[in-house]
């Protein structure tokens, strides 16, 4: 029988020891999900006393943003995927949020036919990778920043990467953004890490966009996806 529960400290080693090899050059799970761990946001899934998956749960504000699922290779094909995604949600809702979202690599056909299953709808594609560079422009304050971050999440639909850690993409409000960082108009707007538009920051640091533009190395695209709960 398939149970769930927080993960603990004596599980990361086994987490690890299974998650080293996801793909071709790896996985940047190993690490990170120690200190998700630590925060209290990772879970487990466990088949007769063994850790059969692990994903992580993130709260913002209203938002429950889900991360990382892994099923141990030799249990792959057993719905274990899809069962961690549905105890995840009910979490979400347990925990009061009212939308849940997540990110999938554009070229991940197995993790869109999962999430489609469950009920998550795609939303909007999200760029990320290393920048050309520049920021310039002028940054905004007062009832202007709020305004400009306003009316940019009027167009995409009330989602957005947060400005400190851009690959955690979420429904948020403008104070959760301003919260975070401070919002600049150069090419376009962009906040911290993550840009409306294209893509702005340093060179040597990921940022996130909502445009495939402004890029000197960019990585796959992924598809956000919500669900309403």
């Amino acid at each position: 029988m398939l149970t769930f529960r927080k993960a603990r400290e004596e599980d990361v080693a086994e987490i690890v020891a299974f998650t080293m090899d996801t793909w071709d050059w790896g996985d940047y799970l190993p690490r990170v999900v120690g200190r998700w761990v630590a925060d209290g946001n990772a879970y487990v899934a466990l088949l007769d006393g063994r850790i059969a998956a692990v994903a992580s749960m993130l709260l913002v504000g209203k938002s429950a943003y889900l991360r990382g699922l892994r099923v141990r290779p030799e249990l792959r094909g057993r719905g274990i995927g899809e069962a961690m995604t549905r105890f995840l949600v009910d979490e979400a809702r347990r925990a009061g949020a009212s939308i849940a979202t997540l990110l999938v690599a554009e070229w991940n056909s197995p993790s869109h036919n999962l999430v489609r299953k469950v009920g998550f709808k795609a939303r909007l594609y999200v760029y990320g990778g290393r920048p050309a560079g520049g920021r310039g422009g002028r940054c905004l304050e007062g009832a202007e920043a709020y305004e400009a971050l306003a009316e940019a999440l009027g167009r995409s639909r009330g989602y957005a990467c947060l400005p400190d850690e851009p690959w955690i993409c979420t429904a948020v409000t403008p104070w959760e953004l301003l919260a975070r960082g401070r919002p600049c108009l150069g090419e376009s707007l962009y906040i911290g890490r993550f840009s409306f538009g294209a893509a702005q920051g340093s060179p040597d640091i990921d940022v996130t966009s909502l445009s495939p533009e402004g890029y000197r190395e960019r990585y796959a695209a992924h598809v956000l996806y919500s669900m309403e709960l």
